[in-house]
């Protein structure tokens, strides 16, 4: 009988216990011609030499497969009966994985993300400021809410629905037989869809959640602060032109439809594409799976690359979705403001660009399926983060064309904490270059592409409209129902078409030029900016520095200069110092020995650990008032204070076991008044060995270790 292994599985797969015995060993090698019979086609879920699979060494070890591969594994299996050895060595156990139960905990001062992220028992599927969803096959937190006891198993899809609370029933009512409410929040709900008649809120708003591994920001990226404008910033934006924008919008509306399940969503795919070549860019289509109601198709990102002279392998990335959706109509569903406009608005930034060289990398991308829950950027995002690429920062345009009747052009910045330096870098640009528009920030408003990236470690982020009166025409045919917002009430359905939901080209122009300012002035940064490496801490010491006490020492990390430091007491965080400093003093109570290590803050990010120190006051000599004589002893051992009462004597054994206590042991002699006093203890009933003698005065507590003879 072995331990149980614990790894998760996707769904669809077969899970195998192999059991390498004696003949086939725990070598690599054994290992390897085990795998062989797999057909080459898999790679193990965790590095072999890792600690997670030290079950190797225990005598066997878990992988999990998809079936196809699994039939392979059986029959080259089968072709290698000759090795009668390696056939008897592979015991399997097979059946169906499940990747454990699905659940939302809420992030707060105990459950922040760093900690959630740091458990190993929770995989993260998506992440925000407020909350994470996650899977795990054990659940430590109280806290934890249940969605699913078998997630993602038989092709099950879960969404983040956004919807107003006051909206909620109704909603809930209209997808009572397409989907089933799992958990309802402030303002979003968690649905699994049932069936393709699902449909998202009024007013757009869906994150798919997919069995994937979220990741945080390994880095923080200091962005370039400017005070005045530059010429040639200035030029860029100046090129800007209305007419070929609402020209773009006007082809992307005339499609009639760009529902990625309709066959025109390839035929705007293939325009878009064809424009970003006709700018002489490096274009290629990056194709996604998703599942509608358990039918797998076919998606596809375009995606536009433009190579930077100096910084090559540093990206700054805008985008937008192509697709378009409506209640009414797979085959009506002109989308103009959402989101012709936004893509308009990357070509049109792409068309001024690609004329110049910039020395940072410039991808531009087109995104499809985000209707359906930012499934294109999802996997692109993913993609990128896996290929550990370094984006510096993503820029979102979604809907730009319609503003509310009487109002000024305003503008909505919408991140969250962790995409907050790229956030205040986007308020600095509009600033110098459009101090007339105001800008109002919105936290954790997760509603578009730029939420794809900040699942997956990179600072994202999305100006919009107006959060509160949204385009009430979206999502809607001329001639249909339920066209409304917080400010228009309910008004007659025109339709998400140029005029009534794209009834202002001056804002479009003007959220594309804040997108062509952010970019270049980025893209155009002289310092080159690799993710500055979260140090660690250096040189940690911890030394005791009298009866009571240790003191940790550290160096501070030469890359990057940290906000904070957290200390570490044999795992355990015990507290948080400011950058200034560079010692803690902790106070210990018992003679064992601790460890200690530090690690470093970047705002909200923690470095690893620094290397960990070990010190313990029991076994410390001090340079205190008390002294212990004869060491070694024999029968008798003198304690000897100086200026100080004994008030207790008390003797452990290396256990910490107590095993005499002395109240107020009585002085044999006394010289000086009280510069000595001195008591005699009997030790003779202990065995010969290594004990720790506590002594408390009047204002000291000692230990010291004591050796009887």
């Amino acid at each position: 009988m072995g331990q149980t292994v614990n790894l998760l599985a996707t769904p669809s797969e077969v899970r195998i216990l192999l059991l390498p015995l004696a003949n086939c060993g725990s070598s690599s090698f054994g290992r390897a011609k085990a795998f062989q019979a797999l057909g080459g086609g898999f790679e193990p879920r965790l590095p072999l030499k890792t600690k997670n699979l030290a079950h190797f060494k225990r005598g066997f070890f878990m992988a999990s497969f998809p079936y196809s591969i699994f039939f392979t594994f059986v029959e080259n299996l089968l072709k290698m009966k000759k090795n009668f050895i390696l056939t008897f060595c592979l015991l399997l156990v097979c059946f169906v994985s499940f990747a454990g139960k699905l659940v939302l905990i809420n992030v707060n001062e105990v459950n922040n993300l760093e900690t959630l992220f740091k458990n190993n028992e929770l995989k993260i599927h998506y992440y925000c400021d407020d909350y994470v969803i996650a899977t795990t096959e054990n659940i430590t937190d109280e806290g934890a809410v249940i969605l699913d006891d078998h997630a993602f198993t038989e092709g099950k899809q879960y969404v983040v629905v956004y919807c107003n609370e006051t909206d909620k029933s109704d909603y809930l009512k209209q997808m009572n037989h397409s989907a089933k409410w799992l958990y309802s929040g402030n303002n979003f709900l968690i649905m699994q869809i049932l069936s393709n008649d699902f449909k998202p809120y009024k007013n757009d708003g869906m994150i798919a959640i997919r069995d994937m591994q979220a990741r945080l920001p390994k880095s923080v990226i200091a962005y370039p602060v400017i005070t005045e404008t530059d010429e040639e910033v200035f030029d860029y934006i100046s090129q800007v032109s209305i007419d070929n924008m609402m020209a773009d919008i006007q082809t992307l509306q005339d499609f009639e439809t760009r529902n990625c399940l309709h066959p025109n969503i390839d035929i705007a795919r293939d325009w878009i594409k064809a424009k970003y070549e006709s700018f002489g860019l490096e274009v290629s289509l990056h194709h996604f799976n998703f599942n509608i109601s358990n039918n797998v198709l076919d998606g596809y990102n375009v995606i536009a690359i433009q190579r930077g002279t100096e910084f090559p392998d540093e990206y700054v990335v805008c985008g937008a979705h192509y697709d378009s959706f409506t209640f009414e109509s797979l085959d009506i569903a002109p989308g103009a403001d959402d989101n012709a406009t936004g893509t308009a608005g990357i070509l049109e930034t792409a068309r001024i660009l690609s004329q110049y060289d910039f020395k940072r990398s410039i991808i531009y991308c087109s995104f499809s399926a985000e209707e359906y829950g930012l499934l294109g950027s999802n996997y692109y995002a993913e993609q990128c983060a896996s290929q550990g690429m370094n984006i510096v920062g993503y820029f979102n345009l979604d809907m730009t064309g319609y503003l509310t009747e009487g109002d000024d052009i305003h503008l909505f910045l919408i991140y969250t904490n962790l995409a907050s330096s790229l956030a205040n870098y986007f308020v600095n640009v509009s600033d110098v270059y459009f101090p007339e528009v105001p800008v109002e920030r919105y936290l954790n408003h997760p509603y578009s592409d730029h939420a794809s990236f900040n699942n997956v470690g990179y600072q994202g982020i999305w100006w919009f409209e107006d959060i509160f009166c949204i385009c009430p025409y979206i999502h809607h045919i001329p001639g249909g129902s339920g066209c409304r917002n917080h400010c228009t009430g309910d008004i007659p359905c025109l339709g998400d078409i140029i005029g009534p939901g794209v009834n202002n080209p001056e804002q479009v122009k003007i959220f594309t030029q804040i997108n062509v300012a952010c970019v270049t002035t980025l893209a155009m940064y002289a310092q080159a900016m690799p993710p500055p490496l979260l140090a660690p801490p250096v040189n940690c010491k911890a030394a005791p520095i009298n009866s009571n006490y240790i003191k940790v020492t550290w160096e501070a990390p030469i890359e990057n200069p940290p906000t904070k430091y957290r200390i570490y007491k044999d795992g355990n965080f015990i507290q948080q110092v400011e950058a200034t400093q560079l010692q803690y003093i902790t106070r210990v109570n018992d003679q064992s020995e601790h460890c200690y290590t530090v690690t470093a803050m970047y705002g909200i990010f923690e470095s690893d650990f620094s290397n960990e120190s070990c010190a313990s006051i029991g076994i410390t000599e001090y340079d205190s008032k008390i002294k212990l004589y004869p060491n070694p002893a024999n029968n008798e051992l003198q304690v000897m204070s100086y200026e100080l009462q004994v008030m207790s004597i008390e003797i452990y054994d290396v256990y910490g076991r107590k095993l005499s206590h002395i109240s107020h042991p009585p002085p044999i002699f006394a010289s000086g008044g009280k510069s000595q006093i001195s008591s005699q203890i009997d030790i003779s009933d202990l065995q010969a060995g290594i004990y720790f003698v506590k002594v408390t005065t009047e204002n000291e507590i000692v230990i010291q270790k004591v050796v009887k003879m």
